[in-house]
Order: C-alpha cells, then sequence, then structure tokens
C-alpha cells in the first residue's frame, strides 16, 4: 500500500474516493489520510445502476459521483480520536471477558455444591480464592482449616464458610 500512496503523489492525486466495505478500507485510509483528501463513501449511498457489475465499473461510477460533489464523506475521526476509541474497544472487551469468566467458574461452584457464595460478599476475594485455590490443589482434602485464609472480620464466620464448601469438585470442573 506503500506503493499505491506513492504513485498517487506521483501523478498529482490529492483526492481519494472509496467505499467503506467491511474493514478493508482502514489500512488503505489509514496509509492515503496523510497525503490525500480520502473521501469514504458508505456503499448505501454511492450504488450504481444495476446490472454487469465489476470493481471495474462500480470504481468508473464512483469517481463520477465524486467528481460531481455527488459522494457524501463518512465522519472518520482523526487518529488520535481512533486511537483511544481501538484502546476503549479492548478494555470493555477484556472486562466482559472476566466477567465471563468469572460466571463460568461460580457456575462450576454452584453445581460442585461449593456455595461459598452464599455466605461470602466477594467470592472473588482475597480470602475466598485461598479457599478456593486451595480446593483446586486439594480436591480430595475436605476438611482443612479455613481460618488460616481467612482475614478480618471473615473469621467469625469461619463455621459458615467451612459448612459452605463441603461440596464435591469433580476433576472436570476443576481443569475447566
Amino acid at each position: 500500500m506503500p506503493a499505491l500512496r506513492d504513485w498517487l503523489k506521483q501523478h498529482s492525486c490529492r483526492e481519494v474516493c472509496m467505499e467503506s466495505t467491511g474493514k478493508y478500507w482502514i489500512p488503505v485510509f489509514n496509509i492515503l489520510e496523510t497525503e490525500c483528501n480520502v473521501c469514504v463513501a458508505n456503499p448505501k449511498y454511492v450504488k450504481g445502476i444495476r446490472g454487469k457489475k465489476t470493481d471495474k465499473k462500480d470504481s468508473i461510477w464512483l469517481c463520477d459521483l465524486h467528481k460531481h460533489g455527488l459522494v457524501p464523506n463518512s465522519f472518520i475521526p482523526p487518529l488520535p480520536i481512533r486511537q483511544i476509541r481501538d484502546l476503549m474497544r479492548y478494555r470493555v472487551k477484556l472486562t466482559n471477558f472476566k466477567s465471563s469468566e468469572k460466571n463460568r467458574i461460580q457456575n462450576s461452584l454452584t453445581v460442585s455444591n461449593i456455595m461459598l457464595s452464599s455466605v461470602v460478599s466477594d467470592t472473588f476475594g482475597k480470602s475466598s480464592m485461598r479457599i478456593i485455590n486451595h480446593i483446586l490443589k486439594n480436591p480430595k482434602d475436605k476438611d482443612f482449616d479455613v481460618i488460616p485464609m481467612l482475614h478480618g472480620s471473615m473469621k467469625k464466620n469461619a463455621g459458615d464458610i467451612t459448612k459452605s464448601i463441603n461440596g464435591n469438585l469433580t476433576k472436570p470442573q476443576a481443569e475447566k
């Protein structure tokens, strides 16, 4: 694509118009945006005549429309805004993934009759995770002392917590 940019520059082409098809237009736009005035058209607004369509005919049609100022340009935010958007979208994706994994773990515990969530406020808190990790590492150890794993005000609920973890975590559930 740098070759395209260089070719356009060599031929003094300052105007570029292209359809925004899927995500295929983005790398081309990224390379050309600093050198050319790039018009990104929504295909909905620049449809050609029906019939035997080809990419060449579509490009000629789009060029004619653009020459006459008939192509509405899509709003493309500046590069810093696009980069922030990408980061925020990725953050949302990671947050959703984390929530999904927590739900999956909670479901495995519930199915195994380990009802830690019914006696602690945060199943994924420090004390709870110590207990869960111990259960995962030692699934056959049913009578372990939870008090050293608890901190602060949770120690007064040690009896209820011990009762809530009296379940049966199977090997497949532990490996999930």
